[in-house]
C-alpha cells in the first residue's frame, strides 16, 4: 500500500513540474509553431529514466524498473506525456503542417529512445 502511495505522490509532482517547466518554455517560444515543452519534457523525461534504470544496477531492466516505481512510474509517469504528443501531432497534421508533425513524430521517437539509452549508459 505504501508504494502506491508513493507511486501517487511522485505522479502528482510530476505532473506539476510539466506543468510549470511547459509553462515557462512555452513563454520563451511564444511564436514556435513546433510543441518545444511536449518535446523538450518527454526527452528530458526519457534521459531521466535511463539514469534511474542504469543506477539501480539491477541485472535486467525489468528488475530496474520494479525497485524504482515511486519515480520511475510516478514522477515520470506524470512528467512526461504521451497523450499531449499524440494531440500536438494531430494539431500540427490538421494544420497542414505536414513536415512540422512528422519531424515531431520521428525526433520524439528516435530522439528519446536516445536520450534514455544515454541515460542508462552513463550510469
Amino acid at each position: 500500500m505504501m508504494t502506491t502511495i508513493f507511486i501517487g505522490l511522485g505522479g502528482s509532482l510530476g505532473a506539476v513540474a510539466r506543468h510549470l517547466i511547459g509553462k515557462w518554455i512555452k513563454a520563451h517560444c511564444s511564436r514556435c509553431s513546433f510543441p518545444w515543452a511536449t518535446f523538450l519534457i518527454n526527452v528530458s523525461g526519457c534521459f531521466a529514466l535511463g539514469l534511474a534504470l542504469g543506477s539501480a544496477g539491477a541485472e535486467s531492466l525489468a528488475s530496474a524498473l520494479a525497485h524504482s516505481h515511486p519515480f520511475t512510474t510516478g514522477f515520470l509517469g506524470g512528467f512526461t506525456t504521451f497523450s499531449t504528443f499524440t494531440v500536438e501531432w494531430l494539431e500540427l497534421w490538421q494544420t497542414k503542417n505536414r513536415l512540422a508533425a512528422m519531424l515531431y513524430l520521428l525526433f520524439s521517437g528516435t530522439i528519446g529512445l536516445l536520450a534514455c539509452w544515454t541515460g542508462y549508459k552513463m550510469m
